[in-house]
């Protein structure tokens, strides 16, 4: 039985290992563009989040807001009868 290989082998062996080397180094190279990505989709969602909170501390006096409005129409509509009872303004 012969224990040394012959050089169609060698070259065979080389070559694959060669061939795994690069297949190695692709998938490393690959994996680190993942991980790039991935932190910066959660910083971008972080930023996200902080934004919405921000738009959700503007909308929360909303209906204040619009409880304001109806009033102030309220008021307007007072004041020109009011207006027109004295004979004031156009």
């Amino acid at each position: 039985m012969a224990l040394a290989l012959s050089t169609s082998q060698t070259t065979l062996w080389q070559v694959s290992l060669g061939i795994g080397g690069v297949v190695i180094a692709v998938v490393i190279a690959l994996l680190t563009l993942l991980l790039y990505f991935v932190n910066a989709i959660g910083a971008g969602s972080q930023q996200l989040l902080g934004v919405a909170g921000q738009v959700a501390g503007n909308t929360a006096g909303i209906k204040v807001a619009l409880k304001v409005a109806e009033t102030l129409d309220e008021v307007t509509y007072e004041a020109g009868r009011h207006a027109r009872l004295l004979g004031v303004g156009a």
